[in-house]
């Protein structure tokens, strides 16, 4: 008798020392699962309120330009010395920018909204010209230049007659594309993706935009037609419409541009008036009017500072009265 109540206390001893250990482990799972999700959380609370923070820099900037506008209306971008101010100017300059909102330090580049290349329904077909004119451009991007330029031509038109290397509905259709193409111009910038190979000549850039292509306005918005603004042109852009430039004064361009971006030195002191006359003459050295606004975490963040979304956004400038309508249109309003 007494042998069978000591056989039960164990059994309930082990009974019990079963159920803290699994109780034990819940614990540890409920823990470790409250941690990881804390990290998680804590992460994406701070990008929201990083959109916050930039959104509300973003107002803030719309008015400097305005400001800057009103107070400088002379002024062409490139050619104004920031150190002969006691406050910052806001120009459609690509000049960084740090801005203090609130205590939050953030980076700001100004660009000019009329940049890159201009793939509209009339220029497309010149724009792959020139890529494909390129000294350094082989057959291969020759014969790809020529095959997107039908591809775009078939997605534009409003027939049903296919170019030689073209698609129209039903090879879309086939391809699993539907409804594509649109047969009508281009709405958004982003639709030239579509277009196969296209991202082979004009690739989009680290953040996933296409900012080597201009935006395709909303209607009712602005008008971006026009000659690139020179402050935000790439070393390709440069070689491709200059292409009898010299490749050291290639290079003399891409460092002035780059010095004048990070460190404020003017162009004209790096380079000379003979190189700025080449310049002048297939980019813009004046403000369309129209931004592009580029809002992000400084350069020399600490690698344990709070996360941060970019937000890019582009727009009409206005005048310190407001917008027409006291209602501001977007070309595009991006966070990455």
């Amino acid at each position: 008798m007494k042998r069978v109540r000591f056989i039960r206390r164990r059994a309930a001893l082990v009974s019990v020392l079963c159920l803290i250990f699994t109780a034990g482990l819940l614990t540890a799972a409920v823990l470790s699962l409250s941690k990881s999700g804390t990290f998680t959380v804590a992460a994406h609370v701070e990008l929201q309120r990083s959109m916050l923070i930039a959104e509300g820099a973003a107002a803030r900037v719309q008015w400097l330009l305005a400001a800057d506008r009103n107070l400088h209306p002379d002024d062409k971008p490139g050619s104004v010395d920031y150190d002969t101010y006691d406050y910052d100017r806001f120009m459609a300059d690509g000049v960084r920018h740090v801005l203090d909102y609130y205590g939050e330090k953030i980076q700001v580049r100004v660009l000019d909204a009329v940049s890159g290349w201009d793939m509209g329904p009339d220029n497309y077909a010149n724009v792959l010209k020139t890529v494909a004119a390129a000294e350094d451009a082989g057959e291969d991007l020759v014969d790809l230049c020529e095959e997107v330029t039908q591809l775009i031509g078939d997605y534009l038109d409003d027939d049903d007659n296919i170019q030689e290397r073209g698609m129209e509905r039903a090879d879309y259709e086939d391809a699993m594309r539907k409804p594509l193409p649109r047969n009508a111009p281009m709405q958004f910038r982003e639709e030239l993706l579509y277009i196969r190979g296209l991202a082979d000549i004009l690739p989009p850039d680290r953040d996933g935009r296409l900012s080597s292509v201009r935006l395709i306005p909303p209607e009712g918005t602005s008008n971006l037609s026009g000659t690139p603004s020179l402050y935000t042109a790439t070393r390709r852009e440069v070689e491709l419409l200059l292409p009898d430039l010299t490749e050291d004064e290639l290079l003399n361009v891409t460092e002035a541009l780059d010095q004048w971006r990070r460190e404020r030195i003017l162009p004209a002191e790096s380079l000379d008036e003979e190189l700025m006359a080449k310049l002048g003459a297939k980019f813009s050295t004046v403000e369309s009017g129209a931004y592009t606004v580029i809002i992000s975490a400084p350069a020399n963040t600490d690698p344990g500072a709070r996360p941060f979304r970019k937000l890019v956004f582009s727009y009409a400038g206005f005048e310190i009265s407001g917008p027409e309508d006291q209602m501001l249109k977007y070309m595009e309003w991006n966070f990455l």
